[in-house]
């Protein structure tokens, strides 16, 4: 009974996040780089990487996959919404967002089982979600032109 309602509530605070971080999260060459070397970030050969700055290309990525699937959950969401909105749509449409609803929602749970995943596997990261800081050693480490950028280093 309250999915629906906790939906629409996400989705609003989500535009605002959203927006908050939509310049940070702007896809540049480096995180093309970043991308192909993507073996040498699980294996830990972090030399071989390209300098990022406040967020990866792994990071990029979900927060885009969210902008998508967010939207497109609220809408075929409002779609199959019972007894409010449903009984406007003809079935055929409700049986579309039904499985629009339900594949986007697993492209976005994987999404975020990922990132914890990495989460985990990046030492210090956990610590910096949870926190909201990291060490200036740390930053260094991992996301250098970041680093350069707010110590002018």
């Amino acid at each position: 009974m309250l999915h629906p309602f906790i939906g629409v509530f996400l989705s609003l605070f989500f535009i605002a996040l959203a927006a908050r971080f939509w310049r940070a999260n702007a896809f540049v060459p480096a995180d093309r780089v970043w991308m192909k070397h993507i073996g040498d970030e699980l294996c830990n050969r972090d030399e071989r990487l390209p300098e990022v700055g406040k967020y990866n290309a792994g990071q990029k990525y979900l927060f885009w996959t969210v902008v998508v699937t967010v939207p497109t959950l609220l809408i075929s969401g409002i779609v199959i919404w019972q007894p409010w909105f449903a009984p406007y749509f003809p079935v055929w449409l409700l049986r579309v967002a039904v499985v629009v609803h339900a594949l986007t929602a697993w492209i976005m749970i994987l999404g975020i089982i990922v990132h914890v995943y990495a989460a985990i596997w990046v030492k210090g990261s956990v610590r910096a979600m949870t926190r909201g800081t990291v060490s200036a050693a740390w930053a260094k480490h991992h996301h250098r032109a970041w680093y350069r950028e707010m110590t002018g280093k």
